[in-house]
């Protein structure tokens, strides 16, 4: 899914007004009705005062529209206005006002020092005071009235985003701090930087019935279902093992054993048709008694003169220390793996010890750091809105993909695209997932040869898998080798 700036959002509109033969003011009820539908569910009482703050544009004329909704569904509203002096209101707002006026039992008080502290804090906001179309960070007065209603902890509901937060890769200074986000048709870019969920605990997308033909130019995605869904493709009545690639897994070493047991059987349930661990003796020996599908070769006694051809992706790197043997292996895969190639974990740690490395990878490599691996590589980074963007030059620099591992893991691309995964969950973060995950990515690159989308495949199927652990072991209990026995549902959910 595409994630629009505030400039293509409008476009969207029009383009639905335009498709469907219908008025502004028409959509602008649809939304508000829809956003109605939903909210409801989250207001249970309709004795709690339900404040609803509006501004003057359009996210203040779908407040209006909510308000309506409530207080004629018997729900205690009273309407909050911020209207400036002058001519900026707007026609749909004023039209949707008019609306409720009409009805003549909602109270519609100014929005300032005075109104917010006869306010009951029991009671419900809704926040339709700015929508995407906000350009620069709230300051002034206004600022200093959101500030006093977010240290009255009141339960808050936004219409769109919550007031304050502006489409942009840049966190938000202030904002009014929302429990739940009704946003219109698709999530919005500030959603997915880390910085901005101290200004919002949850969000769902609501559906409006915008058209589904407009084709916008994004350099901003998500990863969700729909997405992957379209990458899943039958496997071949007529076919065989060597149809669905060779992934080969180099991990392990002495007192990181797991790691290459992990990463070799996520691997062995990524679809792909082979899959071979290079490790240790008897590192392997493990391996196989645990995962008898895998094959394995001995990487301690290998002649370097050793071909890696007859593999279709390599995934190198958890456990496999920075040893000046490992070292050397790296530069083996560098210079003889000329495609398919994933570098995770101390394989990482290596390139950013000889930085010169990066500039011999070979192109439509993927690199999957977590934050500290991310800044060794590439720099101290105190924010991750910063990491990002460091992120986006690095994909177009080497002509790789880079994998950042976070809360919410970003994937960019050589082309300058971004991608966001959508599912996952804090469970997630216990040792050994990061094996889980280059394992999965390597055995989908092996079956797809295709970095793009084995990455986001990769990090979508490794999140879902996540959340079906959640449901079967809890979030303190799960453990990575349960994200490998999760696998099997996550591939059925995005295949149905």
């Amino acid at each position: 899914m595409y994630l629009l700036d505030a400039k293509q959002i409008k476009e969207w509109d029009i383009t639905t007004i335009n498709e469907q033969n219908i008025t502004s003011l028409e959509l602008m009820e649809r939304a508000g009705q829809a956003v109605f539908n939903q909210m409801i569910k989250d207001i249970p009482n309709t004795d709690l005062p339900i404040y609803v703050l509006c501004g003057t544009g359009n996210n203040g004329g779908d407040g209006m529209v909510i308000a309506r909704h409530l207080r004629n569904n018997f729900y205690n509203v009273i309407i909050l206005e911020v209207a400036p002096e002058g001519n900026n209101k707007s026609p749909d707002y004023l039209e949707m006002r008019q609306k409720v006026t009409t009805l003549g039992n909602i109270e519609i008080l100014p929005f300032n020092e005075i109104t917010i502290l006869g306010l009951k804090s029991e009671g419900i906001i809704i926040d339709a005071l700015f929508g995407t179309g906000l350009n620069r960070p709230l300051d002034g007065q206004l600022a200093e009235l959101i500030q006093s209603l977010n240290s009255m902890f009141f339960k808050v509901l936004a219409v769109d985003v919550p007031s304050g937060m502006q489409l942009n890769l840049m966190p938000t200074t202030v904002a009014l701090k929302a429990s739940k986000v009704y946003t219109l048709q698709s999530p919005k870019l500030p959603f997915f930087l880390e910085e901005n969920w101290i200004w919002m605990e949850d969000y769902c997308v609501v559906d409006i019935g915008l058209s589904v033909n407009f084709r916008p130019v994004s350099m901003y995605h998500t990863i969700d279902a729909h997405m992957v869904n379209s990458f899943i493709t039958s496997r071949k009545k007529v076919s065989h093992k060597g149809s669905y690639g060779h992934a080969a897994i180099i991990a392990g070493d002495k007192e990181t054993a797991g790691a290459a047991i992990l990463a070799s059987g996520a691997a062995s349930r990524s679809g792909a048709g082979w899959v071979t661990l290079l490790s240790r003796s008897e590192i392997n020996s493990i391996a196989v008694s645990v995962n008898p599908e895998i094959m394995t070769r001995a990487i301690d006694i290998m002649p370097e003169s050793t071909s890696f051809s007859k593999y279709d992706a390599i995934g190198m790197g958890c456990g496999f220390s920075t040893r000046a043997t490992s070292v050397k292996w790296l530069n083996i895969m560098i210079e003889r793996q000329p495609h398919h190639l994933i570098l995770d974990a101390d394989a990482l740690n290596i390139l950013s010890a000889f930085p010169e490395l990066l500039e011999k990878l070979p192109k439509s490599s993927i690199l999957t750091p977590h934050p500290g691996e991310f800044d060794r590589l590439f720099g101290l980074h105190t924010r991750n809105c910063d990491r990002i963007q460091t992120q986006i030059s690095k994909s177009k620099e080497l002509e790789c993909y880079i994998v950042l591992k976070t809360s919410i893991t970003s994937i960019s691309t050589p082309e300058g695209n971004l991608f966001f995964n959508t599912v996952g969950n804090p469970g997630m973060a216990k040792a050994g997932s990061g094996d889980v995950l280059l394992g999965l990515m390597t055995g989908l690159l092996a079956r797809w040869k295709n970095s793009e989308k084995a990455a986001c495949l990769a990090v979508y199927l490794h999140g879902k898998a996540g959340d079906q652990a959640k449901i079967h072991f809890g979030e303190e209990a799960m453990k990575a080798s349960d994200l490998i026995q999760m696998l099997p549902d996550a591939f059925k959910a995005i295949s149905n």
